[in-house]
């Protein structure tokens, strides 16, 4: 199923990916993959400031919701990405 950056948040316009590529928040993109599901760095903010712990992990039946040490953040970073994306 394609995705943006806007779906589920506030906002519009051009939003800066985790890499500093500059993109429209409204543009569809690609699945990262159609046979399983995948968390979308960019978006994703660990549930920091909703939950006590990510939702992903607490709902997932094959505990499969590991940490990508590709993109590791502190708290605070999660944070600020959370008060960028839901205003």
């Amino acid at each position: 199923m394609e995705w943006s950056i806007s779906d589920g948040t506030t906002i519009k316009g051009p939003f800066t990916l985790l890499d500093g590529t500059v993109v429209d928040a409204d543009k569809r993109n690609s699945p990262v993959s159609v046979d399983t599901y995948y968390i979308t760095p960019n978006k994703c903010t660990e549930c920091q400031g909703f939950h006590e712990e990510p939702q992903c992990a607490a709902v997932c039946p094959v505990d499969c919701c590991v940490p990508d040490e590709m993109y590791r953040e502190t708290v605070e970073e999660l944070l600020a990405k959370k008060e960028k994306m839901h205003i």
